[in-house]
């Protein structure tokens, strides 16, 4: 596997300098490489509307883990074949996870949630996972209009819960007893035998309803294949893919080599800068998370008002072989069916007192960390202006006139030698991750609003720029905005990979805890990534006010790549 995807890599990279079409695929033969596939898991296959659908999807290759690719997606699917809900995930130890809130313009009716790489489209038997989801949306009497009007799903009322044990020899999945109380303290005790330590897993506890769904299918779609066109898809095996084009107004053919920057500016910035190919065509790789999804792209030339920039559209699959169904509810359960809307309308109602937390984000470190002169401008006397700033704190840094233009200049005391060309070289300048080509910008802003300067010496090539040092500023607010406008430099919302999320879960350590918040969770437990790291190994939660029966389920992946799944019952009264 390490050598595909080495070879992967190499051809990918002569692909992308060649970039024969300006679309997010190329031309090529994909037999040559090892095929990608996806499977996804939920904690249940009915919501309301107002409920969460938790999921976590996989990537796989050959009977194991893949290593390809670092992004997936999921979507959900109505019956007209049109997305509702997207999300893109960051794929660590080749899975992802994450939760849907169900919005409340959904109609009743059948949905497919289906998971997928940009590598796995690819496949030509198995393009997308997919799980039948069924949607009931209490506040409403409308429903998906199937030009297929005969109910081949149905939900009905059920006499009793049917409890369907899923064994396996080597995990076993126990609680200190069968029945609790109201937020009572539950501990899942799981043991593992040696293979199936160390695996990637989740672990859910949901409740069960009295609700059965018989289906005339003969057959659950756990694949969908779409049949694409003659293409192979970029894989993103280092992070999310983002391309473009600029084109010049005055000299077509005058494109290549040229420097185009991504700016997302924030505390979590990030700074990119490619070079375009002969076409004018250039690609980015976001591998590191930001803090926010607000970027600016533009050309650093001389001529830059020449040029023209644009982003390639992320083309839109198009489902044509999904198959949806009418879905038929039993009148039988429209007490049950009300009783869980309205418990569903209370948690919604605590949500502030309730909110799940996001995982810190590793920090970015900028390309020439440990090599910068900071200032802090608050150990300093404050001055008035930048400009005074440049003059009495900053070294190694000044400032030159030209008519009203201000240029930034980052001196090289370490050798006078330079030549003329290196020494006329520009540095590059950036406030809060956005570069600077109009120095006047910077040097006009108020000083007040500025933390701190960091300064870098020495010559850096980035992209085919060669900058004569490095000048970054931070400033407080993270408001800082360049003057410049034009054709070549734009401002987009990007679509980024969810934040990962660590989910609420309360804590009743004595009974006065949070007495007076209602707590009808039916999603006692949601661990995506649970570790088994021990033959023996436990976990805890409590029960909510909400009683019934529940379901435990341990399910994943050993590392060998082998499927397995398991689960247990308690019930709460």
């Amino acid at each position: 596997m390490k050598k595909q995807t080495t070879l992967i890599l190499a051809i990918l990279f002569a692909l992308i300098l060649q970039a024969q079409t300006e679309r997010p695929y190329l031309d090529i033969d994909r037999s040559q490489f090892n095929e990608e596939e996806t499977q996804i898991q939920i904690n249940s296959n009915l919501v309301l509307v107002g409920e969460y659908l938790y999921y976590k999807m996989f990537a796989l290759s050959n009977g194991e883990l893949s290593n390809i690719s670092k992004i997936g997606y999921v979507e959900l699917i109505d019956k007209n074949g049109k997305t509702v809900v997207k999300h893109i995930l960051n794929l660590k130890n080749s899975a992802s996870s994450q939760r849907i809130f169900v919005p409340s313009e959904l109609k009743t009716g059948h949905y497919k949630l289906l998971a997928y790489t940009k590598w796995s489209k690819n496949n030509t038997k198995k393009n997308y996972s997919s799980k039948d989801i069924y949607i009931i949306n209490a506040f409403s009497n409308s429903v998906q209009q199937l030009t297929n009007a005969k109910a081949l799903i149905k939900l009905n009322k059920a006499e009793t819960i049917k409890k369907q044990d899923q064994k396996n020899n080597e995990i076993s999945i126990s609680t200190q007893k069968q029945s609790y109380t109201n937020r009572d303290l539950v501990t899942i005790n799981i043991e593992t035998s040696e293979d199936y330590k160390n695996g990637n897993y989740s672990l859910s506890i949901n409740k069960l309803d009295s609700i059965s769904i018989s289906s005339s299918l003969k057959t659950e779609e756990n694949f969908v294949t779409e049949q694409e066109e003659d293409t192979l898809f970029i894989p993103e095996m280092r992070g999310q893919l983002i391309s473009g084009k600029i084109t010049n107004l005055k000299n077509p053919l005058n494109v290549e080599n040229k420097t185009v920057a991504l700016s997302i500016p924030g505390e979590q910035y990030l700074f990119r800068i490619a070079t375009t190919n002969n076409s004018g065509q250039f690609l980015f790789n976001l591998n590191n998370e930001t803090d926010s999804n607000k970027a600016t792209f533009q050309v650093i030339e001389d001529n830059k008002e020449d040029y023209n920039i644009k982003l390639f559209e992320t083309s839109k699959n198009k489902y044509k072989n999904l198959s949806f169904h009418s879905l038929e509810i039993d009148n039988n359960l429209k007490f049950t069916l009300e009783q869980r809307n309205i418990k569903n309308q209370i948690e919604n109602a605590y949500y502030l007192n309730k909110r799940d937390s996001i995982l810190s984000k590793s920090k970015i470190e900028p390309f020439y960390k440990s090599k910068e002169k900071t200032y802090v401008l608050d150990d300093y006397t404050r001055f008035k202006t930048v400009r005074e700033t440049f003059i009495e704190v900053v070294n190694y840094a000044g400032l030159r006139k030209e008519n009203d233009n201000y240029k930034i200049v980052v001196y090289d005391r370490y050798d006078e030698k330079k030549n003329e060309v290196i020494k006329d070289a520009d540095p590059l300048v950036i406030v809060d991750g956005m570069i600077v080509q109009n120095n006047n910008d910077l040097v006009n802003y108020d000083s007040n609003k500025i933390e701190s300067i960091s300064v870098v010496i020495g010559q850096y090539f980035y992209g085919s720029k060669l900058y004569q040092g490095v000048i970054s500023v931070s400033t407080f607010d993270k408001e800082f905005k360049v003057s410049l406008n034009g054709d070549f430099i734009m401002e987009t919302v990007l679509n980024l990979p969810e934040d990962e999320t660590i989910y609420f879960q309360p804590q009743y350590l004595n009974s006065i805890d949070n007495k007076h918040i209602p707590d009808y969770r039916r999603q006692l437990l949601w661990i995506p990534e649970t570790k088994l790291n021990n033959s023996r190994n436990s976990f805890t939660t409590y029960t909510s006010d909400d009683k019934g029966t529940y379901k435990i389920t341990l399910e994943g992946y050993n590392s060998k790549g082998e499927f397995t799944k398991s689960s247990s019952y308690f019930t709460v009264n």
